[in-house]
């Protein structure tokens, strides 16, 4: 009897004891549920919102900083145009010809004769002016140019024959050893370049003809070894007429030049005889002076 009564109150007993056990678990189950949702909500639990508070007063009391100022943006350099260097183009190797008209018409000699012998005069100036000064500009010794070649013009026309003469025999031993320095350096000169020289002073007389160039006419360079070239019959008959003639030149010429005009042609003969004689003589000279040269 005893055992019946118990076991029902036994079974009551452990049914309110997990009652309580079940509602343990519910609270805590519910709390949770309830800091999530005031989480999701924007509620934030006390100790959230304190620190929250700290935060706010401790940027509060830090001083705003003043807003920085824009940089300026430095003016853009403007760009060097490079400009593109042009091409070298290779220099074309110059031609004989090229090189022969540069030769021609260039102002330097290519060949140099030995240097003239001094005249008289020139030996007699070299001797006044040993002792004359230089001339400097603004000084009281200055000696001018003009006057002192008037003084020396007037001295040699004042001195005597025989002070003239001791310079004209200077002057003449001088030219004997220029003519035997002239006659050496013809033998030994090439005669291409005495040509080509002629060719250039010839391009040079030509220009001073024509006013490109201020100078005097160059002569052509003359071989004073060389055998002279025959007379012709006019000029042969010329001389004849020009050998004891007192009047001007010039008159006596061109008498001679009408009557040779005027001449038969026998009479003209014995003249021409004698240039071909002449020229003949000349011809066989030049090819012996060629073939020894």
């Amino acid at each position: 009897m005893l055992s019946r009564v118990l076991v029902p109150l036994s079974r009551v007993a452990v049914g309110r004891f997990a009652l309580g056990v079940r509602g343990f678990g519910a609270s805590a189950l519910v709390s949770k549920t309830a800091v999530k949702a005031a989480a999701i909500g924007g509620k934030k639990p006390a100790a959230t919102k304190a620190k929250t508070a700290v935060k706010a007063k401790s940027a509060a009391a830090k001083p705003k900083r003043a807003a920085a100022k824009p940089k300026k943006r430095a003016a853009a350099k403007p760009k060097k145009r490079v400009v593109a260097k042009p091409k070298r183009v290779a220099a074309k190797k110059p031609t004989k010809s090229d090189l022969h008209e540069k030769v021609i018409n260039s102002t330097r000699p290519i060949v140099k004769l030995p240097k003239q012998a001094p005249s008289a005069y020139s030996l007699f100036i070299r001797d006044r002016w040993k002792n004359v000064e230089p001339r400097e500009e603004g000084t009281e010794q200055a000696v001018a140019f003009a006057a002192v070649a008037r003084e020396t013009s007037s001295a040699w026309k004042a001195l005597s024959d025989a002070g003239k003469h001791q310079y004209m025999k200077q002057s003449d031993a001088l030219r004997s050893q220029q003519a035997q320095a002239v006659r050496q350096w013809w033998a030994g000169v090439d005669r291409g370049q005495v040509a080509l020289e002629n060719q250039r002073r010839r391009r040079y007389n030509r220009r001073v003809a024509q006013k490109l160039v201020k100078g005097p006419r160059m002569p052509l360079l003359r071989d004073p070894l060389a055998p002279k070239r025959p007379s012709s019959a006019f000029f042969l008959f010329m001389k004849e007429r020009l050998v004891g003639t007192t009047g001007p030149i010039s008159e006596t010429a061109k008498a001679a030049s009408a009557e040779w005009k005027s001449l038969a042609e026998a009479a003209k003969a014995p003249y021409v005889a004698k240039a071909v004689a002449a020229s003949a003589a000349y011809k066989t000279a030049v090819a012996k002076y060629a073939s020894s040269s």
